[in-house]
């Protein structure tokens, strides 16, 4: 391999004179300088289409390598691979031919060189070089490419200049001012630059960055980029390293590292050092935690997480993941050494191990069958949330499988549960199984409609003195048809019979949900129901949208059902009444509980639907039963002969304005028994949106004490340019207890390289013991290929006292 020279003889040979005479057609084929410029130059021609190729003329008598022009009269040439290693009969892979194409050749025989110039593309299996001139010196072997340099790498990187240097078999080449564009669009420059071997690009005072530039000022400095004193390009680790790096943005340094590394934009995932998070707490202390990440393999890798907290101690984590060839895996599982105020063990010097494990996977078994599970357990009521801001108040673990045919669908599930509400006293229980079967008939198969079947098996243990055990065997088959008349009447006529079978130990009937009775009983149920709705849809068709007037009654009819205490109730602790189910059959949430008797319901639908834009539509509706009822408690809306009136609201007049509101109004007083609202109106420049929730719970509606709940929320937000946006938020409850529950703010940066967020948070929240969650400040830094950083937490004086920062 032939070395480059010095840079000064490099510099020098550049501006010295040169005696050049053209080369006619016949010449060309038959000088050798001519031949070792093309067997040097092997970089690709990667925009020569075989359509442009001249038919390929027969070899020259003296073996010169075939010559030809394109329509424009300009000059190709393809040299055949050289070395006489290459080739079939050698059992050595051969070197794809070289080719030329330039406007014209000259020969200087005195220096020994040879100049192509004019649009000058060079190309040899996957490398290129385009320049308007390309020099070879046969005494030296180096080739100078000048003018509009263009080196195009097998991976898509493309390297600018105005001047080049490259030995004869093009895997070393000087650069000066180079610039790179990497296949990602990200950008790297440098004063000069080297590659070496055909594998590494190392640029010497150097900048890269994955922003684009400004389009009205090029000059400006981006939003962020990376400038160093060397900058290492690996095309074979797909790595890029960084010495003496200092990171700007916007023109202004804000960090520095000694070395940095991240993988080049063809890399989907490797392993290495993630940036590390930080954290501060009250209860924890400050934290530092350090993450790992392993490409194990294509199907499978890991994170680790290591590091600690100086109020508490040592913290492991990590996470798996696997793909199979029939599913997928995930682990997730963490632990420290510590002690968590107010945990279920507090107690003087309760320093132990703590931590949680999750995991899930997913298996199909076949086309029709697969299986899986979900894993959730911690120590803690508190750990979970003091460490990773999770505040599920039940941890629901489930295994299962399942299966998909048609219309039908079978699954047996398996249920725990670990309750995290702190003081509980209620032992949660263990579902061993829970199955089902449901199948739907095709249309028109049974008596012009279609049949259904659903079952269920059911089986309930409570360990200890936590409340009965209880068993359930249950089928109900079912028929439904839709008739439509000639005058546009469209009625459904559905029939149902419920046959469920109940045995329970530890049973109290006076608590049947809970309790801790001594019998034993066993129970049988029969239920049949027939339904009957009717609907007239009036339609008004417009020249810019339609609307539609929409009467429904419907008539149920099934035994009065006194849903005796003596069986037991596992699944219609509760019913919420609104519009969603006033037209079902049962509008309790299971089946431990019906809703039987004779009734009759209404409701009115209209729609006013545009045919560009704009939408809206009310739905309101009540129920009447025969006879008075016990089955539902007081101040449900349905404890009475005449139901509560429900309704829904849904307005979008146009993208700037969206409203569904929700209610259930008294159908003696006509007073609010439960509003649901939710509304968002305004442009990107300027958004509001609100909630509001109110729920009456008062079992006697004339009473003047009410179980009032009562909650609103609103946030303010502005996309004020294309790349800045800012957010407020806030909570408010107003009964039973008045006062704020949260407020946050956000301000956000985003664009094609990097999102930065500065939050700031307070959780008004009291766990017990009256501690509050806290406030917290922290800044937020997304880097395109480099990863992201966050602050720790800086407790938010301004944000007023509390007890904790997080």
């Amino acid at each position: 391999m032939s070395q480059l020279p010095s840079r000064h003889a490099r510099r020098a040979r550049a501006t010295s004179p040169k005696m050049h005479r053209p080369l006619d057609r016949r010449s060309l084929v038959l000088r050798s300088g001519i031949v070792a410029l093309m067997a040097a130059c092997g970089i690709v021609l990667a925009d020569l289409a075989d359509a442009q190729q001249p038919p390929a003329p027969a070899p020259q008598a003296n073996g010169a390598p075939p010559v030809g022009a394109d329509q424009g009269g300009r000059l190709e040439v393809v040299v055949p691979a050289s070395g006489p290693a290459a080739g079939p009969s050698s059992g050595q892979p051969q070197d794809p031919p070289v080719l030329l194409g330039a406007d014209t050749v000259t020969f200087d025989e005195t220096n020994s060189l040879v100049t192509a110039s004019g649009n000058v593309e060079l190309s040899q299996g996957p490398r290129t070089v385009h320049a308007d001139t390309i020099t070879y010196n046969q005494k030296t072997k180096v080739v100078i490419a000048s003018g509009n340099v263009r080196l195009v790498e097998p991976s898509g990187d493309i390297l600018f200049s105005n001047y080049a240097e490259l030995t004869d078999d093009m895997r070393d080449a000087f650069v000066e001012n180079v610039r790179v564009l990497m296949t990602d669009n990200s950008r790297m420059a440098g004063n000069e630059g080297e590659r070496r071997g055909g594998r590494l690009i190392r640029l010497n005072r150097a900048v890269y960055s994955p922003c684009e530039l400004c389009k009205t000022d090029p000059t400006r400095a981006p939003v962020w980029q990376i400038r160093a004193a060397r900058v290492v390009q690996d095309n074979e680790d797909h790595e890029v390293r960084y010495r003496d790096a200092v990171m700007e943005m916007f023109g202004v340094p804000f960090f520095y590292t000694p070395y940095l590394s991240h993988p080049d934009p063809t890399v989907d995932r490797r392993s290495g050092f993630l940036t590390p998070s930080f954290r501060n707490n009250s209860n924890l202390g400050f934290g530092a935690i350090a993450h790992y990440y392993w490409d194990i393999a294509p199907d499978q890798d890991a994170t680790f997480d290591l590091g600690g907290y100086s109020e508490q101690g040592l913290f492991l984590g990590g996470q798996y993941r696997k793909r199979f060839e029939n599913g997928r895996l995930q682990l997730d599982a963490s632990g420290t050494q510590g002690e968590i105020p107010n945990g279920t063990l507090k107690g003087a010097d309760d320093r132990r191990w703590r931590g949680h494990a999750f995991a899930s996977g997913l298996f199909d078994i076949d086309e029709t069958w697969r299986w899986g599970f979900n894993l959730k357990r911690a120590s803690d009521e508190l750990y979970l949330r003091r460490y990773f801001n999770i505040r599920d108040e039940v941890l629901t673990s489930r295994a299962f499988v399942e299966g998909f045919n048609g219309r039908n669908y079978a699954a047996v599930n398996a249920y725990a549960f670990q309750d995290l509400r702190w003081g509980n006293p209620v032992q949660e229980p263990y579902v061993l199984p829970e199955a089902r079967y449901n199948a739907l008939g095709e249309p028109g198969s049974l008596l012009g409609g279609r049949w259904s079947l659903d079952s269920s098996l059911l089986a309930i243990a409570r360990p200890g003195s936590g409340g009965p055990d209880t068993q359930r065997l249950a089928m109900q088959p079912g028929w439904q048809r839709d008739i439509y008349s000639n005058l546009g009447f469209v009625t459904t006529i559905e029939g149902s019979v419920l046959l469920a079978g109940y045995t329970a130990q530890r049973f109290d009937p006076n608590d049947p949900a809970g309790g801790t009775g001594n019998d034993s009983v066993q129970r049988l149920r029969f239920f049949p129901q027939a339904t009957t709705t009717v609907r007239y849809p009036f339609v008004r068709y417009g020249e810019s949208s339609f609307q539609t007037i929409e009467p429904i009654g419907q008539v149920s009819v099934s035994p009065k059902v006194d849903n005796d205490p003596a069986f037991p109730n596992e699944d219609s602790l509760d019913v919420e009444f609104d519009e969603v189910n006033l037209l079902m059959p049962n509008r309790f949430t299971g089946i431990d509980r019906l809703d039987g008797g004779l009734r009759a319901t209404y409701g009115l639908r209209t729609t006013f639907q545009g045919y560009k834009t704009g939408s809206a539509s009310l739905f309101v509706g009540q129920s009447f039963r025969a006879d008075d009822t016990e089955n539902f408690r007081g101040g449900s809306g349905l404890d009475k002969k005449s139901s509560d009136y429900v309704g829904r609201l849904d307005l979008r007049p146009a993208d700037w304005l969206d409203v569904n509101y929700g209610f259930r109004i008294d159908h003696d007083t006509l007073k609010p028994r439960r509003h649901s609202v939710n509304a968002s109106a305004g442009v990107p420049l300027l958004r509001v949106a609100g909630t509001y929730t109110y729920v009456d719970q008062t079992e006697n509606p004339y009473v003047v004490e009410r179980n009032e709940v009562e909650q609103a929320g609103i946030s303010v937000s502005s996309q004020f340019s294309e790349h800045w946006s800012i957010g407020v938020s806030h909570s408010q409850a107003f009964r039973p207890d008045a006062g704020p529950r949260s407020s946050a703010g956000v301000l956000r940066y985003q664009d094609e390289c990097l999102i930065f967020e500065t939050i700031a948070q307070r959780d008004y929240t009291v766990i017990q013991n009256g501690e509050q969650e806290g406030n917290s400040i922290f800044f937020r830094f997304v880097f395109k290929n480099v990863g992201e950083f966050r602050t720790p937490g800086i407790s938010a004086g301004f944000l007023g006292p509390s007890g904790a920062s997080n």
